[in-house]
């Protein structure tokens, strides 16, 4: 006989598997080790009142009690209960560690945020001191006196010859008659003009 073919328990009775022939062999020694489950497995309801499952031990030996039945549920799931609660503050505690390892770190990244900007802040300021420093400096150096030929400070006057400056005047009377000259400039024109005829 084939050894993968289909073959029908030999005890029809209590058992309906179809095994290969090779495992023929070792049905009553995998039936020693199911026997155990399926005295165990869910057949029924209970009709007393208390609507819990029976397994097939309790139908056959009859030692239901449905008082017993369901104190140990009842001890079971208060075991479970206490294992989630259990199990809800330990992950709680990890939360929390969690958020505080977050809050540190962030209290972290903004006081260096801080340090940094204060940094920039007197960086920043101390340019813009060097820069006023600077500043000044070419400033007062445009603002010294210059030197004459003598060695002696004080402004440098221009030499110009009367013949020169009379040329300057009336050379301003012909922007004078456009209204092109300013009037300071026509009131000083004709104070030379006066000085020069007395």
């Amino acid at each position: 006989m084939c050894a993968d073919c289909p073959t029908p328990c030999n005890d029809k009775e209590s058992c309906r598997k179809v095994l290969n022939s090779g495992e023929m062999d070792n049905e009553p020694r995998m039936m020693k080790e199911e026997e155990s489950d399926f005295d165990h497995r869910d057949v029924g309801i209970c009709q007393k009142g208390c609507g819990l499952l029976l397994s097939h031990t309790d139908i056959v030996q009859g030692a239901h009690s449905c008082l017993d039945a369901l104190r140990m549920l009842n001890d079971g799931l208060q075991e479970r209960s206490a294992t989630l609660e259990h199990e809800g503050r330990m992950q709680r505690l990890r939360w929390g560690r969690r958020e505080q390892s977050l809050l540190a770190q962030v209290s972290s990244i903004q006081s260096e945020a801080q340090l940094t900007a204060l940094k920039y802040k007197r960086k920043l300021h101390q340019y813009m001191l060097n820069i006023n420093n600077i500043t000044e400096q070419v400033i007062g150096h445009y603002k010294q006196p210059i030197q004459s030929k003598s060695g002696a400070p004080g402004l440098c006057v221009s030499q110009v010859s009367d013949q020169g400056l009379t040329d300057a005047v009336f050379g301003l009377q012909d922007q004078e008659e456009h209204g092109g000259v300013p009037e300071s400039l026509m009131e000083w024109r004709a104070g030379f003009a006066s000085r020069s005829g007395g």
